[in-house]
């Protein structure tokens, strides 16, 4: 009986710690995003020393950057959350000796390489799906920063549709000029559908 009770009391306390645990700041999101356990971030080291890191930016991440800190209606949230579901946004990153690997290119790619980036990319990169679907590129951004940081970043933009229900998606990329070769980064879409939400003040 009081093995019961033990158990009992064991589920009652990671059944309220996983519902308190569903909801994050919006500082606290970034962090969990960020850490690689939660299989929303993934990286690899390739070519010529180059880090190649791909990261899920989740819904509630926009609806924070939209609103911060600031006091918002339910229907604020509510309209925001609708506006970025509808698409999967993926961030790649490309760093060398902890520097924009852009900016660590011989001088003869630079510029071949800025062109790529900034408006051929949709040619290199694709998602798949576990049912062999394909979703092509929505939209794409290089951020330029002019070698002020530590990493050379895209922001992906994807339709969700052909996604939902799905196992797992795989974000594909091939090689488009920096000798990194093709590199696959496959997430599980019980992970990206799984991520905590922001509480917001209102």
């Amino acid at each position: 009986m009081m093995r019961s009770v033990g158990l009992i009391s064991a589920f009652l306390y990671l059944l309220i710690a996983g519902c308190t645990s569903r909801h994050l700041s919006g500082e606290e999101l970034t962090a969990f995003v960020a850490d690689e356990s939660h299989g929303l971030s993934k990286s690899v080291t390739a070519g010529n020393n180059v880090t190649v890191k791909v990261t899920y930016r989740p819904t509630d991440s926009w609806v924070y950057q939209e609103i911060g800190k600031h006091n918002a209606t339910p229907q604020q949230i509510d309209t925001f959350r609708k506006k970025y579901s509808q698409y999967l946004y993926f961030i790649l990153s490309l760093s060398a000796n902890n520097k924009e690997a852009l900016h660590q290119a011989a001088s003869d790619q630079y510029g071949d390489l800025v062109q790529t980036l900034s408006f051929r990319m949709n040619n290199y990169v694709t998602l798949t799906t576990s049912a062999n679907d394909s979703i092509p590129v929505g939209d794409f951004m290089l951020n330029r920063t002019y070698g002020m940081s530590n990493s050379t970043d895209l922001l992906f933009v994807f339709s969700k549709e052909k996604a939902k229900g799905k196992d797992w998606i795989q974000f594909n990329l091939n090689e488009f000029g920096l000798g990194i070769g093709n590199q696959r980064f496959r997430f599980e879409m019980r992970d990206l559908e799984s991520v905590p939400e922001v509480t917001f003040e209102n």
